[in-house]
């Protein structure tokens, strides 16, 4: 049985504060430790970081004070008019999707190691195989991420990429706003979060309108994949609980989290204006 049949039947019979419980045990039993990721353990301590999400709101978002800032952004980013001038720092991959071995894949994330050449990659554990076949991302800064049984309860969310994570649905909470609370950063905002997908449920929810190679994420209603209406509502709930639990496990580290996404519906990360965080 695959993860997301998985996570599927424990919504139904599992309890919720036992789930996370389960998902420990399970990953102990089965899994070792990611020996490499260990190197990104408090690697920016005490700096402050920004967390680009692909809303629509990026398409109006200035981005060019990001130049020189750390900054950790997700999938297709390279599309956007300002990725040269940010100079990505991190980029993160956590849809199995986009791992598997097709020419369209390939095309991807070789267009991925064109565009951002001096950035660190993180992977789904699921691309070493299509990487190793396909010999992508060749002398690159690479890891992988190991995806776990999501938490819903703060005593046993895991922020560790030494072993699974445990927390998002999506790329960001999964992976991205994870990994800067990994690296130490002791402020991390949030740009692009729009968090948006059910508000236009036929239109793009993205800072694109077109995706020339995976155009079953242009819409929600165009993806092909066999999900249901309920199954994204479903989804849908789990990143809003996921952005909660990422909120508390930052105010418990002691780590200002917040939202600087121009609009969208995100209302668990205190508000702050962009262009204020480089006010002199």
């Amino acid at each position: 049985m695959d993860t997301k049949k998985i996570r599927g039947l424990m919504n139904w019979i599992v309890p919720k504060n036992f789930e996370g419980l389960v998902g420990l045990a399970y990953d102990a039993v089965v899994s070792g430790k990611i020996g490499n990721n260990e190197s990104l353990r408090n690697r920016h301590a005490g700096k402050r970081c920004f967390v680009i999400g692909n809303g629509p709101s990026l398409a109006k978002t200035d981005l060019s004070a990001l130049k020189g800032e750390f900054t950790i952004g997700a999938n297709s980013f390279y599309k956007h008019a300002q990725a040269d001038e940010v100079g990505l720092k991190y980029l993160c991959i956590g849809d199995p999707h986009f791992m598997e071995d097709t020419p369209r894949s390939v095309i991807w994330h070789n267009t991925l190691c064109a565009k951002m050449p001096g950035t660190t990659f993180l992977l789904h554990e699921i691309a070493k195989d299509l990487v190793q076949k396909r010999r992508l991302y060749s002398g690159r800064n690479v890891h992988y991420v190991r995806v776990g049984l999501v938490s819903q309860n703060l005593a046993f969310a895991r922020v560790d990429f030494t072993r699974s994570l445990n927390i998002g649905v999506t790329t960001g909470t999964l992976i991205a706003i994870p990994l800067a609370l990994y690296m130490g950063f002791s402020e991390v905002y949030l740009v692009g979060f729009d968090a948006n997908w059910l508000d236009n449920y036929d239109g793009s929810y993205h800072f694109y309108d077109k995706h020339e190679l995976f155009p079953e994420f242009d819409a929600v209603a165009s993806d092909g994949r066999g999900f249901s209406y309920e199954d994204e509502v479903s989804s849908v709930l789990r990143e809003y609980q996921s952005h909660r639990l990422l909120q508390q496990y930052a105010m418990h580290k002691g780590v200002k989290l917040a939202n600087a996404t121009v609009g969208g519906r995100l209302d668990m990360h205190p508000r702050v204006n962009l262009a204020s965080l480089f006010h002199e």
